[in-house]
């Protein structure tokens, strides 16, 4: 079956008002989380990966299982274990800007009704639609869990460490970029550095493990200067592209694209770390088109992200405005 990775956080990551806790017990819709805050501790999302004969992450599915043995909140779990979506939140931050929760459910042996206990929370809104960490977000609503495309989940976007951003006082590693710092944009104009997140990823994690591979985009691979030296990004951070792949398959003069979509097996490819991978995220006030070594990339929505539009139907638009048309399924493969 095919494999897919949902970005979760633990329940000890979690605090909810009125001492509430994300387990239903007696329920499985959260209605016990109405009216309730839920606030994210840190963005130490964790990985989880789950078999599924299907494209969609489900309540009630038993085809989702874990794939192989993992740890999650620090918990180990054998592999097999049934997962599930048991339940949806939509909540709003202060500033009124809405989200989508999914109640993340391991199903446990030992019997009781499996939606007995929820460990964490996972996210609509494809690449970096995460809410804010540290802000109270208001429980509006609850229901059963549904159905969600695996693509429509939360994922992080990030450039590799050593990728040199464009500032206006020169390019700039970005893992030295700081809060404060301008960033040009393209189109022109600057916008303000909000935060820098990095993660480490040890090689011995993710030597074997393609999904985290960045994707190498080599000079000129897009155009000229399109990027002027050899750019790595993470799969699934989107790229500018504004050439005939852009007005071909969208009809748009530009377009932003995964990385991991534009894969040619040459100019650009997936390529495997030999050390420790470090991953830097770059938030700023809004979405916005970064340059990186010439070439366009987004930014990460991070905890300053405008909000999400509720999820109210599978065709509904999930994601906070991008800027520019932005291409969100990971089915697609351009043209080489």
């Amino acid at each position: 079956m095919p494999s897919y990775t949902i970005y979760s956080l633990g329940e000890s990551q979690i605090s909810i008002s009125g001492g509430a806790e994300l387990s239903g017990y007696d329920q499985g819709d959260g209605s016990h989380l109405v009216g309730e805050t839920i606030t994210l501790n840190s963005t130490a999302w964790e990985t989880i990966d789950v078999d599924d004969s299907e494209n969609n992450f489900e309540d009630t599915d038993s085809s989702q299982t874990l794939d192989g043995a993992q740890s999650f909140d620090g918990v180990s779990y054998d592999s097999g274990l049934r997962v599930e979506a048991e339940y949806q939140l939509v909540v709003q931050d202060p500033d009124g800007n809405s989200y989508t929760l999914i109640g993340f459910n391991i199903n446990e042996p030992g019997g009781g009704a499996s939606y007995g206990t929820v460990e964490g929370l996972a996210f609509m809104g494809g690449p970096g639609g995460f809410p804010p960490p540290g802000v109270p977000l208001t429980v509006v609503s609850a229901s059963e869990g549904g159905s969600r495309p695996y693509e429509e989940l939360a994922t992080p976007v990030c450039f590799r460490a050593g990728s040199r951003i464009a500032t206006e006082t020169g390019p700039v590693r970005v893992e030295a970029l700081a809060p404060g710092m301008r960033v040009k944009l393209h189109g022109g104009g600057t916008a303000e550095v909000r935060q820098v997140l990095m993660k480490r990823y040890p090689l011995a994690a993710v030597r074997e493990d393609r999904r985290f591979w960045p994707v190498r985009i080599g000079p000129e691979a897009l155009g000229p200067g399109r990027p002027r030296r050899a750019v790595e990004l993470s799969p699934q951070h989107r790229v500018l592209v504004r050439d005939w792949r852009a007005q071909i398959y969208f009809g748009e003069e530009a377009v932003l694209v995964p990385a991991i979509k534009l894969t040619n097996g040459d100019s650009i490819r997936q390529v495997a770390p030999e050390g420790d991978l470090v991953y830097v995220h770059v938030a700023l006030a809004g979405h916005e088109v970064l340059i990186c070594e010439g070439l366009g990339c987004e930014s990460f929505l991070g905890d300053v992200a405008q909000g999400l539009a509720a999820y109210f139907e599978t065709d509904a638009e999930v994601a906070p405005p991008t800027a520019l048309p932005a291409i969100r399924d990971r089915r697609l493969v351009c043209l080489r």
